[in-house]
């Protein structure tokens, strides 16, 4: 219902002129931000960032840079994308090509290795998984009522937001192997590493750190979160050659980022990204807000969502 209202209230924000003179009204040209986005078509993606010119894409870097240095970042934003799905970053990254859009792609390096993403994990079981061909792993043999498919989806929504990468990959994949090998193919593949080395070489891109595992960081003990966020670093560096100095949570909530994730971040890093919606205006720069983005946000509320980002 709240979404509903959003959208319909966004619609005069579809006309030009009304964005500009409504960024005016609401001094919405100050403060840059960063834009969020996961798995949409590049044609959606496209449309997006148009619909927010003449505000300028600088790269994160830059935008980071200036921030630091309390030096304009008025009508600025970076573009920035999560996970590391292959035709995600392909296609989208034509798009940028093609506009001198920089890009920064955030990547969990196991999925890269071969391990899909829980909740990538989680929409496959939910689309094959059979009610009655199931059991349960012996960690959960007790609890009888995750028989049931939908309290089965909403414990396994639910855990990867509050437990550590060993106990979700052991549940995940207990109920993955009641699916064949067709059906588990059918989880989105990630982008393989000699093609981010090719992207790498253009300058417009740049390539940081989403984890290992995709594990959220308030679920991890201290020895295994400095772990995920060190040995992420390592390896995109060790691929590319270049210095990693950005990280993004994985959920990116308020929930899944303790106290002690921002300042083991802080160690390791030189910022660090959230999910909660703002803009770049006296933020910690190891809790950096983004505005979330999705294929199904028309323009109105793209434009909507960057005038009432704080």
């Amino acid at each position: 219902m709240m979404k509903s209202l959003k959208i319909l209230s966004s619609i005069p924000l579809a006309n030009n002129n009304f964005y500009i003179l409504s960024k005016k009204l609401l001094n919405k040209s100050n403060g840059g931000y960063i834009l969020s986005f996961h798995d949409l078509p590049s044609s959606k993606f496209e449309e997006h960032v148009k619909a927010l010119l003449p505000a300028k894409p600088i790269s994160l870097d830059e935008l980071i840079i200036r921030y630091k240095a309390n030096k304009s970042i008025d009508n600025c934003f970076a573009i920035t994308f999560d996970d590391g799905v292959k035709n995600t970053v392909k296609e989208n990254f034509k798009i940028c090509k093609k506009n001198s859009w920089p890009v920064t792609f955030y990547l969990p390096t196991d999925y890269l290795n071969g391990d899909n993403l829980p909740f990538q994990k989680i929409e496959i079981l939910e689309k094959y998984l059979k009610e009655t061909e199931y059991d349960l792993p012996e960690i959960l043999r007790n609890d009888k009522k995750l028989l049931k498919k939908n309290n089965l989806m909403s414990y396994l929504k639910k855990i990867i937001y509050i437990k550590d990468d060993l106990f979700v990959k052991k549940v995940l994949d207990h109920f993955l192997d009641f699916l064949d090998l067709m059906q588990k193919k059918d989880m989105p593949e990630p982008i393989s590493w000699s093609d981010v080395r090719e992207i790498n070489k253009d300058q417009i891109s740049s390539f940081q750190s989403h984890g290992v595992t995709h594990t959220a960081c308030s679920a991890l003990s201290e020895s295994k979160l400095k772990y995920e966020l060190k040995k992420s670093k390592q390896i995109i560096e060790d691929h590319l050659g270049n210095r990693v100095t950005s990280f993004c949570y994985p959920y990116g909530s308020a929930e899944t980022i303790n106290k002690m994730s921002i300042k083991i971040a802080s160690e390791i890093y030189e910022s660090a990204s959230t999910l909660i919606r703002g803009r770049l205006k006296n933020k910690n720069i190891y809790y950096l807000p983004r505005i979330d983005l999705y294929k199904e946000n028309p323009i109105s509320l793209v434009r909507l969502k960057i005038l009432i980002s704080k």
